[in-house]
């Protein structure tokens, strides 16, 4: 029998910039939605060495009632929460979760009904009553490579365009501060994922809830596996790997 474990231990250079920063009881580095290590603004951190504290929206109820409430009623209209809810589900993809998991197609129906049938102005407390439930859809990232491809990519655009989203921000609306921030948040988007099965198997998860297992799933891994290599050295070596293994078995000598 051979056991193998990888990828569950900190490593040395990480674990003490953690303690350097007082995150040294962590077992990774918190960073926020644009991947910026908490309390370092200008260092960032991507794939298994971090993980990202999404915001609470409760933490911001108060803020953003104030901004969306335009003309200072103390109530907040359906056409005033529609002013800001692009901002909300960009800042706080939880509430995107939230309105898919409830089958609300409409943002505006979250507000419909909470102060009674028919009403549609709110006051604070119906506000915090009607997304009161939202945080409970925050979820950690997996750490896989492709959290870490994708991350590597969001990092690689915003450093491209820099000093053009300084002046031109893209992001969304900074409820406590004012203005808007920077970049658009990191959103991670699953495309599916694969478990080896073993007899030349596999079972493949992929997008739209669709599920297959067999020889078939197998040499689909095959193919994203090779296409995910980042040179084309890479990929003969690894098909050159996978061709030996198949005329000459797995080589086992060295276990």
């Amino acid at each position: 029998m051979v056991i193998w474990s990888t990828g569950i231990c900190t490593r040395p250079f990480v674990k003490d910039y953690m303690e350097h920063i007082g995150q040294g009881t962590r077992r990774v580095l918190a960073t926020d939605e644009w991947l910026r290590v908490k309390g370092c603004d200008d260092v960032y951190a991507l794939g298994d060495c971090a993980t990202i504290n999404q915001r609470r929206i409760m933490e911001d109820i108060s803020e953003i009632f104030k901004a969306a409430d335009t003309d200072n009623s103390g109530t907040l209209t359906i056409e005033e929460f529609k002013g800001v809810i692009e901002d909300i589900i960009i800042r706080y993809p939880q509430v995107e979760l939230y309105l898919k998991n409830k089958h609300l197609f409409d943002p505006a129906d979250l507000l419909r009904g909470v102060e009674g049938e028919g009403n549609e102005e709110v006051d604070i407390e119906g506000f915090k009553l009607a997304l009161s439930n939202a945080d409970k859809q925050m979820k950690s990232l997996p750490a896989t490579a492709q959290v870490a491809a994708q991350q590597g990519e969001y990092l690689a655009h915003c450093f491209n365009v820099w000093e053009k989203s300084i002046a031109n921000p893209e992001g969304p609306r900074k409820f406590r501060s004012g203005g808007r921030h920077e970049f658009l948040p990191f959103r991670y988007k699953h495309l599916g994922q694969f478990a080896p099965l073993g007899g030349e198997q596999a079972a493949a998860e992929l997008p739209g809830d669709w599920i297959s297992i067999g020889r078939g799933s197998q040499w689909l891994w095959y193919s994203v596996y090779a296409s995910k290599q980042v040179s084309w050295r890479t990929r003969f070596l690894v098909v050159g790997d996978w061709t030996r293994r198949h005329i000459f078995g797995r080589d086992s000598s060295r276990i």
